[in-house]
């Protein structure tokens, strides 16, 4: 039998407390699943239930000092075990998050294909700008947002838009798993409706 994509064992997570002898209030408490390549799992709870908790544990992104007891393994392999430059390269290429407001993780500085272009040049540095420019165009189109907006900054675009700005950003490097962080939140119905249509048509 094959190896799952993700596995995860009776995780449990708790964070920092200042009361360090104090009994560990569980933010997730003994969670367990296993995912195969090609499947699509969602999480559905009440606000504050640990939803977040749980993708941040699989991504490492939790804070430091926190409470983690279990077992994540990402193709067989424990996540908890990953050197730095391991943790750099499975978050990304191998595993990528879908945060829920995408307009406080984009720089409004930067334009969205500045964005795409220094996420290519992070993780794989080898491509000249022509190469990474083409990719990056690629992927936009593939979440539906046209060439010309290449150029343009995150206010210029859409609760909507900027959402598939976020999804392209975690496409770019093809990576194996897609953890998205309550994706349409905020969003209209509508609009709810067509990022989540995208993303389970980009998961076929």
């Amino acid at each position: 039998m094959s190896e799952p994509l993700l596995c995860v064992e009776n995780l449990q997570v708790a964070y920092p407390s200042t009361q360090s002898l104090a009994k560990p209030a569980w933010a997730v408490d003994d969670v367990s699943f296993l995912l195969d390549s090609g499947e699509r799992l969602g999480l559905v709870g009440e606000s504050g239930c640990g939803k977040s908790t749980l993708g941040r544990a699989i991504m490492q992104l939790l804070p430091q000092r926190s409470r983690v007891t279990g077992q994540v393994r990402f193709a067989g392999k424990s996540v908890f075990d990953l050197t730095p430059a391991q943790l750099r390269q499975f978050r990304g290429e191998a595993v990528a998050l879908v945060f829920q407001d995408p307009m406080t993780r984009l720089d409004p500085l930067m334009s969205i294909g500045e964005h795409c272009l220094e996420t290519l040049r992070a993780h794989q540095p080898q491509l000249s700008r022509r190469e990474s420019k083409a990719k990056v165009l690629e992927t936009l189109d593939a979440v539906k947002i046209a060439a010309n907006r290449f150029s343009q900054y995150p206010h210029e675009f859409s609760g909507g838009m900027r959402q598939r700005v976020a999804i392209a950003l975690a496409l770019l490097l093809n990576p194996k798993l897609i953890v998205a962080d309550e994706p349409t939140t905020s969003l209209d119905v509508t609009v709810e409706a067509q990022i989540l249509e995208e993303l389970t048509r980009l998961c076929r």
